[in-house]
C-alpha cells in the first residue's frame, strides 16, 4: 500500500508561513533547505508540486495575453521558432569555433618559436 506523501504537503506549509512572515520564497526555500538538510532545489519542487497537485501555483500569471496567443498558435509557429534560433545558435557556435581554432594554432606557433629559442640557445 503506498504512503501518503508528507514532506510535499509540509514544505508547503512552511514556505508559506515564511512568506507570510516577508522573506521571498527563495529565502525560505533556502532556510528550509538548510533546516532539513536539503537543497533549495529540491525544497523548490517540493512547494511547487505540492502546488500544483492543489490547483494553487502561487507563481500569479507571468506570460502576458500576447505570450499566451503566440504559445496557442500551435506547432507550425513554434517549430519556425526553434529553426529559427537554431540557425543562431549554429552560427554562434561555429563562429566560436573558429576563433578557439584560430587561438590554438596561433598558441602552437609560439611554443613552436619558444622550442627553436631554446634550442638555438642550448646549441
Amino acid at each position: 500500500m503506498p504512503r501518503k506523501a508528507t514532506i510535499g504537503p509540509a514544505v508547503y506549509e512552511r514556505v508559506n508561513e515564511l512568506v507570510g512572515e516577508g522573506r521571498s520564497r527563495t529565502e525560505a526555500f533556502a532556510q528550509i533547505a538548510q533546516e532539513r538538510s536539503s537543497r533549495p532545489g529540491t525544497i523548490a519542487a517540493n512547494y511547487y508540486r505540492t502546488a500544483r497537485a492543489q490547483g494553487t501555483s502561487g507563481t500569479g500569471s507571468r506570460r502576458s495575453t500576447r505570450a499566451r496567443r503566440a504559445s496557442a498558435a500551435g506547432p507550425r509557429a513554434t517549430s519556425a521558432a526553434t529553426r529559427k534560433s537554431a540557425r543562431v545558435q549554429d552560427g554562434d557556435i561555429g563562429r566560436l569555433a573558429n576563433q578557439i581554432s584560430d587561438l590554438v594554432q596561433q598558441l602552437v606557433r609560439q611554443v613552436q618559436e619558444r622550442d627553436q629559442r631554446i634550442r638555438e640557445l642550448l646549441g
